[in-house]
């Protein structure tokens, strides 16, 4: 993909820029000065959202034919793999970008017993908050200074594939009896894996493993079952650690944080207050006192 732009070539034609990057998925936005991409063809299923500006897209359609479309604030284009695509702005362009691997999504669909022979849909000219608002979750859990970790960004993208699956392809899905939640022998060797393993980053992949089940079944049975989302429940028996190795006095505060999963000090201190209202420390001294 290669871009000219309209401005001298001395001056950086980003206003604002941020990426994000995760296995099968990148997301990224851009605040930019006028200019053009070049026509090319997709290496990944691209979905492009303007925040704001006008963005007018050229694509060759499966049929051959040229398609001219332009786009405003709050406008989606998708442009399925392999697809011939460029793309014009006139004036100043706030884009938001999500790139989807073909080998990923094919995965996806396959663990969620979609259809293999699937293709997307061509959207030209469309308006979806789901995709906006998980592109922008991503962007910021991507920037946070206290993270929700692996839990959290791999239910955002599993939300918003399975979304793209069931509203912009051709796929059919085969229906599952998916009202229940965990039975409770899986329920419990789930919860045991999740308290070994507080001080791990678990992945949705990791959880859905352990209960036998694909990634979107797994999280909406767990939710049926506890009320909470494996993240929520992930959090919640990290700080009942924390709490705790605090009513005892032979442990720093750092070397707690790191035993329950915690980025850093910072970000125990930050998670804790929101959960308890205080900080470690005067949690800590309330207990002993």
């Amino acid at each position: 993909m290669h871009i000219e732009w309209t401005p001298n070539a001395s001056q950086s034609p980003y206003l604002f820029r941020q990426a994000a990057e995760w296995t099968g998925v990148k997301v990224h936005r851009a605040k930019v000065l006028p200019g053009r991409m070049l026509k090319h063809t997709a290496n990944f299923h691209e979905i492009n959202i303007s925040i704001s500006g006008q963005l007018t897209t050229q694509k060759c359609s499966s049929t051959g034919k040229t398609v001219v479309t332009k786009s405003g604030a709050g406008n989606l284009c998708l442009t399925p793999y392999g697809q011939v695509v460029g793309a014009h702005w006139e004036k100043p362009l706030d884009n938001m970008g999500i790139l989807l691997a073909p080998d990923f999504v094919r995965n996806v669909a396959a663990e969620n017993r979609f259809s293999a022979d699937f293709q997307f849909k061509e959207i030209y000219k469309d308006r979806d908050s789901l995709i906006q608002q998980i592109g922008f979750a991503l962007l910021e859990e991507s920037k946070s200074e206290t993270p929700a970790g692996n839990l959290y960004t791999d239910s955002l993208i599993q939300t918003l594939t399975l979304h793209l699956l069931k509203n912009y392809s051709n796929a059919a899905a085969v229906q599952e009896n998916t009202s229940g939640g965990l039975s409770g022998y899986k329920l419990k060797r789930v919860q045991e894996f999740i308290n070994a393993n507080l001080e791990e980053d678990l992945s949705l992949a990791e959880l859905a493993e352990v209960a036998d089940l694909s990634q979107f079944h797994f999280a909406r049975a767990f939710r049926k079952s506890t009320g909470q989302t494996p993240q929520q429940y992930l959090m919640r028996q990290r700080i009942e650690r924390a709490k705790e190795l605090l009513s005892k006095n032979d442990l720093p505060i750092v070397e707690i944080s790191l035993r329950t999963g915690f980025k850093n000090q910072s970000h125990f201190t930050t998670l804790f207050r929101k959960f308890t209202k205080f900080t470690p420390k005067l949690w800590r001294e309330m207990k002993l006192a």
